[in-house]
């Protein structure tokens, strides 16, 4: 038992393989003979279509209850997600939410056969990586499920750039990183987590690359809040309002009139522990605040030793727009129809403010270069619109991650006229 057996033997239950089922055709080997026999009375197809499983990339597991990070180009094009254990148990999964810029895609597995929890990963100190040190990859490359590679940590710090986004704090290592790697764990000899396996460089060998832990951490607390998983409300702003300290987890924005605002939670407040569990770093409060659902109370001890106790809410209706999409609404009345020269019979709802764009909200970034302030919204998810309360009824039984279809109004300048769109838009 050397210390690469031992941290692969610790980290495999929490690596997945992902795939997707294709449809194929399948050569009907005894059809010529059948032919022949019948002198071609009955004729059959000769090929059949069957279900074939295609793998994409691995993944890590990231919570016992079932949620998976991995790269978002792994998945980006699949019809449809399906995760394999290392156990040998397959489920279908999810999406919660993306992050295009990053390349980075939390999945929800789907409802298992064994409700057991699973081991999650361990991340490591963001800062806690050595030039040199021993870095181990587990994949599925080519589709060879739960392979093993090792190497060292060749470079910290690396500069790359990826589809036009580039970034100065790339993990580069000679760990052999191959397609079918991508979203997988480059871990160190703790078998603690340091990366995710992204990309090799091309025509090169030995050189892949990884996205280090401080990145994936932000972006995972952007994910794990109440409000991505059910309706429920505490008051802390979906945008990337916390930040790690020496000391706990700093809060710093308070929505004003949220149930946290109204039990005494302020901006720049530092948590320690939440329902008494220490937390030290994003990943330990968005571990216990995502499972948090309305009616329920949760218990914050700060910095100071003060304890506040916060009851979950209803996410507001108001909020709920907002929060599921990026921007707010206002119902297209007989007044404001005059006042931007429209029919007056014409029902709708009229986008009046669109959140600016942030290092996550890009992960919308393909509708909202159709639709802007003042397009009109006249259907959503295949259902008529023409009031907030149409909208809102259809939010509360939609889940962060999901498609859904809106026909918008856009107002084309150039030609003086509404032009009708359909977007497909990826909820919050």
């Amino acid at each position: 038992m050397t210390p690469t057996v031992r941290a692969i033997s610790s980290a495999l239950p929490w690596v997945v393989n992902i795939g997707t089922e294709t449809l194929v055709k399948v050569n009907d080997g005894y059809e010529d003979d059948f032919e022949e026999f019948f002198f071609f009375r009955f004729r059959r197809a000769k090929h059949k279509i069957v279900k074939e499983y295609a793998p994409l990339g691995s993944g890590i597991i990231v919570d016992p209850d079932g949620l998976v990070l991995t790269n978002l180009h792994v998945v980006k094009r699949a019809k449809n997600i399906e995760i394999r254990l290392w156990n040998g148990e397959s489920c279908q999964g999810e999406l919660v939410g993306f992050d295009a810029p990053n390349d980075l895609c939390l999945i929800r597995m789907a409802e298992r056969k064994d409700a057991t929890p699973l081991k999650a990963a361990t991340f490591a100190k963001p800062d806690d990586v050595m030039l040199g040190e021993t870095v181990l990859t587990i994949g599925n490359p080519f589709g060879l499920e739960h392979s093993v590679s090792q190497g060292v940590l060749s470079a910290i710090n690396r500069t790359y750039e990826d589809d036009s986004y580039p970034f100065s704090d790339i993990l580069q290592t000679d760990a052999a990183i191959n397609p079918g790697n991508s979203g997988g764990p480059l871990i160190n000899l703790d078998a603690q987590l340091i990366g995710i396996n992204q990309a090799i460089r091309r025509n090169a060998s030995g050189i892949g690359f990884a996205i280090p832990i401080k990145r994936v951490e932000q972006f995972l607390s952007h994910w794990l809040l109440p409000c991505r998983f059910s309706n429920a409300y505490l008051g802390i702003s979906p945008r990337v309002q916390l930040e790690a300290t020496s000391t706990g987890i700093k809060l710093t924005e308070i929505i004003p009139d949220s149930p946290a605002d109204k039990a005494g939670i302020k901006s720049n407040d530092i948590v320690t522990h939440v329902n008494d569990k220490r937390v030290a770093r994003l990943l330990d409060f968005g571990h216990i605040v995502a499972k948090i659902k309305a009616g329920q109370s949760v218990k914050l001890t700060l910095a100071n030793k003060k304890t506040i106790t916060v009851k979950a809410t209803e996410i507001p209706q108001s909020l709920l727009v907002q929060a599921r999409l990026g921007f707010q609404v206002q119902e297209l009345t007989p007044n404001l129809c005059d006042a931007l020269d429209l029919n007056k019979d014409l029902k709708g709802l009229v986008i009046n403010e669109i959140q600016p764009e942030s290092l996550f909200m890009t992960q919308q970034e393909i509708w909202r270069d159709y639709v802007k302030r003042g397009d009109i919204i006249i259907q959503f998810a295949n259902q008529k619109v023409a009031t907030v309360d149409d909208l809102t009824k259809i939010l509360k039984h939609a889940k962060s991650g999901q498609f859904v279809k809106i026909i918008v109004l856009s107002f084309q300048h150039h030609r003086q006229r509404l032009i009708p769109l359909e977007i497909q838009v990826c909820l919050q």
